[in-house]
């Protein structure tokens, strides 16, 4: 064998040696090697500790969106979510309904675009009237309530999971006799004085969340914008003479969605309350003025003790608890990471703003995890250019979307919430 094959060979060896423990990683934030004679090194770690806190997301303003929810559903882990919708009820235009007018009714028809939950329940609408019209520069959120009149004006019950539309007839008198009191309306503003607009809820007239099993009920995704979600007036004109005339239920009037959520007697409630007896291997996320969870990295300064460092890449990746993702509870799959500011207000990270084959953040389905680069967040944080305030991990799906997710905690046995970073000594 000849001199120069076995230096090329003992070359070979030494090569592979150096590039095994260049990315190995210890304990504690210390690692190795540390090649640091004016040369750059390339350092791995994954023991930074990790703290998670479950938080209400806070409310949403609903107004803005053309697609309503409807329904009421017991998530066995979630409890109890709800979902009615306010609206007001517009002309296309004057209208001169001319002659003598007899209303004889009232037709809501409201296209259903989805639906969420048990696809064998079924849903009851109940149908009354507003005491004052909605406003139209008033902006409505998710948890605003508006005063409805105690009158039922119609119901239908329904299954979304195998209908179009949902189709309520409204014959109260009361409100017939108002609006055939004028046969010529010059606005909205004119006819909204008969007519105030509309409440439609799945539950009582009061409002609140009827008790169903767990893992029943359902929602109905109505889309406003369709030209099958309107009202329709019959009438007459005199005693013969039929007509109709359609009401616009578009983003043309004043509509929006009010959500319940009931965590009482889940794990939830326990986080919100900061319970001890909380599951701490778990952490929230759900859309619908759902939960939001907090993600803290106390020690990350702790990275440039020996100095600055140059962060290459970090990344910090959720996976799904086994098993909590099961039919009929949708998983929220689209998430997003915030920065937090001093008052406590979500806001973008500066690697969100880098596009997303940089901040990545798409759902896994073979894995069921979602990864984050937070490189450039944290590059800035460990250099002083910004206050440490934590991020949030919240929904980034339309905010009608009854979703939610249970990932695994820092805490977990398994599949815990990793956070990877492999960094260079400047």
């Amino acid at each position: 064998m000849s001199s120069t094959f076995l230096m090329r060979k003992v070359f070979l060896l030494s090569a592979i040696f150096l590039l095994s423990i260049l990315f190995s990683c210890k304990k504690d934030g210390k690692l190795s090697p540390d090649f640091d004679n004016g040369n750059l090194s390339i350092l791995f770690v994954d023991t930074f500790s990790i703290k998670s806190t479950v938080d209400n997301d806070g409310a949403s303003q609903t107004d803005l969106i053309s697609f309503q929810l409807l329904g009421v559903y017991h998530d066995p882990i979630f409890g109890v979510k709800s979902s009615s919708i306010y609206t007001n009820v517009g002309l296309s235009g004057a209208t001169d309904f001319g002659g003598d007018l007899i209303v004889d009714s009232l037709v809501l028809s409201l296209h259903i675009a989805n639906y969420y939950g048990d696809n064998s329940s079924s849903i009851t609408a109940n149908v009354f009237e507003l005491t004052t019209p909605l406003s139209s520069s008033t902006s409505y959120f998710s948890n605003t309530y508006s005063s409805v009149q105690n009158t039922l004006l119609g119901s239908s019950t329904f299954m979304p999971s195998n209908s179009d539309s949902l189709r309520v007839v409204i014959t109260d008198p009361t409100l017939l006799s108002a609006i055939q009191s004028d046969s010529f309306y010059v606005d909205n503003n004119e006819f909204y004085t008969k007519f105030k607009g509309l409440y439609i809820v799945s539950s009582d007239t009061a409002g609140g969340i009827p008790a169903i099993n767990q893992n029943t009920g359902a929602f109905a995704l109505f889309d406003l914008n369709s030209s099958a979600s309107k009202i329709t007036i019959h009438y007459r004109n005199g005693p013969t003479v039929k007509k109709t005339e359609d009401l616009n239920l578009n983003t043309q009037v004043k509509t929006y969605a009010r959500f319940i959520n009931d965590y009482s007697g889940t794990d939830i409630e326990k986080h919100l309350n900061n319970n001890a007896a909380k599951n701490i291997n778990r952490i929230y996320v759900s859309d619908m003025e759902g939960l939001r969870t907090k993600i803290e990295i106390p020690n990350i300064t702790n990275l440039t003790n020996d100095g600055a460092v140059s962060i290459n890449k970090a990344t910090i990746t959720f996976t799904i608890e086994t098993g909590t993702d099961a039919s009929p509870n949708d998983v929220l799959e689209a998430l997003t990471l915030s920065g937090i500011d001093s008052e406590g207000n979500a806001i973008n990270l500066t690697d969100a703003s880098e596009g997303a084959a940089h901040f990545e953040g798409v759902y896994n389905a073979s894995t069921k995890s979602i990864t984050f680069n937070i490189s450039r967040h944290l590059q800035q944080i460990v250099n002083g250019k910004r206050t440490d305030y934590g991020m949030y991990l919240t929904p980034n799906s339309a905010i009608v979307i009854p979703n939610r997710v249970i990932f695994n905690s820092e805490n977990s046995p398994t599949f815990k919430t990793k956070l990877e970073i492999t960094y260079s000594k400047l």
